[in-house]
C-alpha cells in the first residue's frame, strides 16, 4: 500500500492541475442608441452575452459556443450573477464603460453538463455518485439534496493522466431502475444501458455515506469488472469533504482501471487443435488470415500440410464460445473430431 501511495503522489505531482476557469470576463461596450439609457441597456446585453460565450468556451468547444449564442438574451441573464461597471461614460446618444460579468459557475457547468456539451475528446468512463447524507437516511441519487452529484458535476469533465471521467447527467434519469438502490445493486440491463448512452463500458458507482462523526466514507464499485475498494475521508474545520473525496475517487478510479488492464494483459491463452480441408493453398491462405484477424485469436501455428488437408492449432483468449460465435460470422462452422476440431 505504501508503494501505491508513492506511485499516485507522482502522479499528483507531474500532472496538470485542474484547469482554471475564470467565470467572470471584461467587456468593453460603445453602444449608440437613440439616447443614453436606450444605449446602457443595449450595452449590458451585449456585455452580458460576450462575457457568457467567453466565460463557456473555457469549458466547451467552438462548435457548442455557436450553439449557445443562440440563446435569448433572458436566457442568458438567467447564467449572470452580477455586473461590475467601470469607466463609464454615457451622454446624449452613447454609452462607454468596462463592465465585468460574473456568471453562476454552478449552473453554468451543470447546464453544459446536461446539454453534453462539456469538452471531452472522449468519455473514458463514467460516475454514479450516489449518497447517504446521514447514517440513518436514505441513499440519494436523482434528488435535489444529493449535493455529492452537484459537486462531481461542478468539475465538468475531469482529466487524470490519459482518462477521462464525469458524472451522469439529467438525461440517464430516463433509464428504468436507474435510482439510488438501483445504482448500488446494478442490474445489468441498467449497466448496458447507461453503457450505450454514454459509449462506455467503464461505470463506476461512487457511494458517499455521511458517518456519525462527521467523516465520509467512500466506496468505489466497477459494474464492468465487479472490483470494489473504499476509503475514508476525516471530517476538519478547512476541510471540503466532497472535494477531498473526489480527487481521491480520482486516484482509486485510476488503480482500479490499471488493475483491470493488467488483468487484460496476462489474460490465458488457450489452444485448439484443429483440420481445415482446403481447396488450394490460396483458400488457405485466405482462411488462415480471416482467422488470425479475430479479435480473439492469438495466433495459428501450422503443424502439417498432407492429402488437401492442413492441421494447425488457434490460440485464443477468453470464452470458446464467444471463438465459434466469431468463426461463424466470417463463415465458418465446425464439428468435435476426438481431441480435434473439423473447421469448414
Amino acid at each position: 500500500m505504501r508503494y501505491f501511495w508513492l506511485f499516485f503522489a507522482g502522479l499528483l505531482i507531474s500532472m496538470p492541475a485542474w484547469a482554471k476557469i475564470e467565470y467572470s470576463a471584461t467587456v468593453p461596450v460603445d453602444v449608440d442608441a437613440e439616447n443614453s439609457v436606450v444605449a446602457k441597456e443595449h450595452a449590458m446585453l451585449e456585455a452580458q452575452r460576450k462575457a457568457f460565450l467567453q466565460i463557456a468556451g473555457q469549458l466547451t468547444s467552438e462548435e457548442n459556443v455557436q450553439k449557445l449564442n443562440e440563446l435569448t438574451d433572458d436566457a442568458i441573464a438567467y447564467f449572470v450573477q452580477s455586473v461590475g461597471v467601470a469607466d463609464e461614460k454615457a451622454g446624449g446618444t452613447k454609452y462607454i464603460a468596462n463592465l465585468t460579468v460574473q456568471v453562476k459557475e454552478d449552473l453554468l457547468k451543470d447546464y453544459l453538463a446536461e446539454n453534453e456539451m462539456i469538452q471531452s475528446d472522449s468519455i473514458d468512463l463514467v460516475v454514479v455518485p450516489v449518497l447517504q447524507d446521514r447514517p440513518d437516511g436514505y441513499p440519494l441519487l436523482w434528488e435535489e439534496n444529493n449535493d455529492w452529484l452537484h459537486s462531481w458535476r461542478s468539475k465538468g469533465q475531469i482529466k487524470f493522466g490519459t482518462m477521462g471521467m464525469r458524472a451522469l447527467n439529467d438525461n440517464y434519469r430516463n433509464i428504468d431502475g436507474l435510482n439510488a438502490q438501483g445504482a448500488l445493486y446494478m442490474e445489468a440491463d441498467v449497466y448496458t444501458k447507461i453503457a450505450e448512452m454514454s459509449g462506455s463500458e467503464n461505470v463506476y458507482v461512487i457511494y458517499a455515506e455521511k458517518q456519525q462523526n462527521g467523516d465520509l466514507k467512500v466506496t468505489i464499485k466497477s459494474v464492468k469488472t465487479k472490483a470494489e475498494d473504499s476509503f475514508t475521508v476525516a471530517a476538519g474545520a478547512d476541510i471540503d469533504l466532497y472535494e477531498e473525496a473526489i480527487k481521491k475517487s480520482v486516484m482509486f478510479i485510476s488503480n482500479m482501471q490499471r488493475e483491470a488492464k493488467n488483468a487484460d494483459d496476462v489474460a490465458a491463452v488457450n489452444n485448439i487443435n484443429a483440420v481445415y480441408a482446403y481447396q488450394d493453398m490460396k483458400d488457405w491462405l485466405n482462411k488462415s488470415k480471416s482467422i488470425s484477424d479475430l479479435p480473439q485469436v492469438e495466433g495459428i501455428d501450422t503443424k502439417s500440410f498432407g492429402g488437401g488437408k492442413v492441421n494447425f492449432t488457434i490460440r485464443y483468449t477468453g470464452n470458446l464460445d464467444d471463438l465459434w460465435t466469431a468463426l461463424q460470422e466470417i463463415g465458418l462452422s465446425h464439428e468435435v473430431a476426438g481431441n480435434y476440431f473439423i473447421i469448414r
